[in-house]
């Protein structure tokens, strides 16, 4: 197999020589979506280029896995297709594409355990300098470079122990007092990821303790772009820049007000995956087995160690009038 990387080209001549040289950033343009690209209406086929980083070659594994999907559905009939009632003349195809992914299944499963051996090295190096506590910690989670005083903050990078808590937070069970965990929960997949992190949230708390969750308030987001709420979203651009692409008088577009809710894509990225209302959250909290689950505001948490919403950029959002953009849960074992 070749070394070189499976990069994006056009598929059509005109185009590709068009797009070699990237167009000048404007404010329309984010990093992570342009709602305006006309490269966005271009099939692109996928070539091997030389040149690449491990997390590009591994968005490559699942850009091509995502086509060979689209082939088998249709060639092969996959299980997918057949789940769904539909009959069709598919015939295997002129190869067996079996014994190719179970090698390549095979590689990838080999590199995981070896990164997971360099992770639990990477993670128990961090404890033994940290020597943690037994009991009466207090976590920050997605501390997000803004670290709270006394408490152990966690993020994958610039914290006390950088991890991804995806692995699972390696802290005691029943060892925090409180967790504070603001602006994280919508980076993490609603269907396994998220109900994952917040019953871990709950092994580590001892009985009574308190986490409080800040997430964005999707009811509000949603009910303004309803309601064309533009005094709203004149105050949201203040702190979330909106590009004149997502912008219709004066107010988000929809495909804005998706995006906030989790509707790109859902794995090699680090953006929002989901976006809750308090009756959602409360469910999926309650459902991870906490006892009590309540409505907060900014800085109004009932438990006073937990009024700590200053701490970061993004709780503090707020419209004209004192309102924020977030929502306030606290949670109970």
């Amino acid at each position: 197999m070749s070394s070189g990387r499976v990069a994006w080209r056009s598929i059509d001549d005109q185009a590709e020589r068009a797009t070699n040289r990237p167009p000048a950033p404007s404010d329309d343009d984010w990093s992570w979506v342009n709602p305006e690209g006309a490269g966005r209406f271009v099939r692109r086929e996928l070539q091997v280029d030389s040149e690449s980083s491990s997390i590009e070659r591994l968005r490559n594994i699942v850009r091509i896995s995502d086509r060979i999907f689209d082939d088998l559905t249709v060639l092969e009939g996959s299980s997918e297709a057949r789940d769904r009632g539909w009959v069709t003349d598919a015939t295997s195809p002129m190869i067996d594409p079996f014994p190719m992914l179970q090698e390549i299944e095979r590689a990838l499963f080999q590199l995981h355990a070896e990164l997971r051996l360099k992770r639990e090295s990477h993670v128990s190096g961090q404890l033994a300098r940290l020597g943690l506590a037994a009991k009466g910690m207090k976590l920050h989670i997605g501390s997000a470079g803004h670290p709270l005083h006394d408490w152990l903050n966690i993020d994958i990078a610039n914290a006390d122990l950088n991890v991804n808590v995806n692995w699972g937070l390696p802290i005691p069970d029943e060892s925090v007092t409180h967790v504070y965990c603001a602006h994280l929960l919508e980076h993490l997949r609603y269907r396994d990821q998220a109900p994952v992190f917040v019953r871990d949230v709950l092994r580590v708390l001892e009985r009574g303790g308190t986490a409080r969750f800040v997430v964005p308030d999707l009811r509000q987001l949603a009910l303004a772009y309803a309601t064309k709420n533009r005094a709203f979203f004149e105050a949201r651009r203040q702190y979330y820049r909106v590009g004149k692409g997502f912008e219709a008088d004066g107010t988000a577009r929809l495909d804005y007000v998706l995006l906030f809710s989790g509707a790109g894509p859902q794995t090699m990225t680090l953006n929002h995956k989901f976006g809750y209302d308090f009756e959602l959250l409360s469910s999926l909290l309650a459902q991870a087995g906490f006892s009590k689950i309540e409505q907060s505001s900014y800085q109004s948490s009932r438990v006073e160690a937990l009024r700590v919403d200053d701490v970061g950029y993004n709780a503090g959002a707020c419209d004209h009038d004192g309102n924020h953009f977030s929502l306030f849960v606290d949670a109970t074992k």
